[in-house]
């Protein structure tokens, strides 16, 4: 039978005191008033796990530890999230209703656990999930009502979504966890979709947002012990899984042969920052060739009528706009929602593709997935043939997508 226990969430913060169970080392000063408040709340709960008096101490153990969260978070019986004392009067009104002040709404932009690398592997794995604060007071408010108190109060501010991403960042990535912990399982939650919404969290190690995303794509056991980097680890982890959708990421390209198309261990952003669905980049290997499954191919041509149609139904543009180039409103539109890629478009019959950067050649292909995209298109990844050198630069296409046109394409 397994444990019935409760697992704490909540952000370390810059403070540092020491621990009360380990000699010479340090735990956040948060760690214990949150542990306090989780008993006040759960005063039967005999076990609980909490990160700094649970995560084991020795190197390869607390790497095997940090790899296997999404299993330790999916097998409590409940998450218990402790904000700071400042959510305390959020806390409160959405305890009597379904939305909160503005003045509330901008004591949560400042907690730091809304932006926590942790914080969505966290929520999306719980099973049940509460949030309260520190302090006597706190209210103790169910995950899903929360986070639709959020949601509703954000939607009824005026202003585009645009213009309620610059004002409350924060909070905009969070809706993203929010529709993950509402309608996707982990086995439906894309490489990319991790990806996507990690983009825009935090974490004081670098390699601890690759443990937060395994632990947002799995529910088992880490079979690592440090041995390999934790952006290697996820990267095995997604194939092993048979989901390539993590090639959809602005990383440098890996130079060895048949590896081309991989990217390099270390960042791993996103193309897009920007929530998109389906469950993954399928592809398959013969040999030690990979075949990415279900893809669009495109060369150079003028867009055609229904494409044309279809992006400009999709990135609505204003009257002041509609004598400007359509490319350049596509580029303009993708922009705002964060892609930092290159405005030399590739023109293609059903949308234009826009690189990462720059291509060096007329004589392009454009790949387009089908299985993972966005409402105004998909990532995909372009080629050409430089000094009988392969070269993949991945890149957003705006435009039709449509999966009766897909193949399978070998990489190399």
């Amino acid at each position: 039978m397994e444990p019935v226990f409760t697992c704490i969430s909540y952000s370390w913060g810059p403070g540092r005191e020491p621990s009360p169970l380990r000699i010479n080392f340090d735990i956040s000063d948060r760690t214990l008033p949150a542990l306090a408040t989780a008993i006040k709340h759960r005063p039967s709960c005999k076990r609980v796990w909490i990160d700094a008096l649970s995560v084991p101490e020795e190197p390869q153990e607390r790497a095997r530890c940090l790899g296997s969260m999404g299993y330790i978070y999916s097998l409590a019986e409940e998450v218990l999230v402790v904000l700071s004392s400042g959510a305390q009067t959020a806390l409160e009104q959405m305890s009597k209703s379904h939305r909160i002040d503005h003045d509330s709404l901008h004591n949560l932009e400042k907690e730091d656990w809304i932006s926590r690398a942790w914080t969505y592997q966290e929520a999306v794995n719980s099973k049940e999930l509460y949030i309260t604060c520190e302090g006597p007071h706190g209210a103790l408010v169910a995950g899903d009502h929360f986070m639709n108190c959020v949601g509703y109060t954000l939607s009824r501010l005026e202003g585009s979504n645009f213009d309620k991403e610059q004002q409350f960042p924060r909070l905009s990535a969070f809706q993203d966890l929010i529709g993950d912990y509402a309608i996707a399982g982990y086995e439906e939650r894309s490489a990319l979709q991790v990806m996507s919404n990690m983009d825009k969290r935090t974490s004081s190690r670098p390699g601890d947002h690759f443990y937060a995303m395994i632990g947002a794509i799995s529910t088992t056991v880490a079979d690592f012990s440090g041995t390999i980097d934790p952006c290697e680890a996820f990267m095995v982890l997604c194939e092993s899984k048979g989901d390539y959708s993590f090639i959809y990421s602005a990383a440098k390209r890996d130079p060895a042969f048949m590896r081309r198309w991989r990217p390099v261990a270390g960042d791993l952003p996103s193309i897009l920052p920007w929530p998109g669905w389906g469950a993954g980049q399928p592809g398959h290997k013969e040999g030690s060739a990979l075949y990415l499954d279900f893809m669009m191919t495109f060369q150079r041509s003028p867009i055609e009528e229904d494409g044309e149609r279809f992006v400009r139904e999709r990135i609505k543009p204003t009257n002041t706009q509609l004598q400007l180039p359509l490319h350049h409103l596509a580029y303009t539109f993708l922009q705002t929602m964060g892609f930092r890629g290159s405005s030399e478009y590739v023109s293609t019959a059903k949308g234009y593709f826009f690189p990462l950067e720059p291509m060096k050649s007329d004589d392009v292909v454009v790949l387009v997935a089908t299985k993972v995209r966005w409402a105004f298109g998909a990532p995909g990844l372009a080629f050409i043939d430089e000094l009988n050198e392969r070269v993949y630069i991945p890149g957003a296409f705006v435009g039709c997508i449509d999966e009766k046109d897909s193949t399978s394409v070998r990489m190399i």
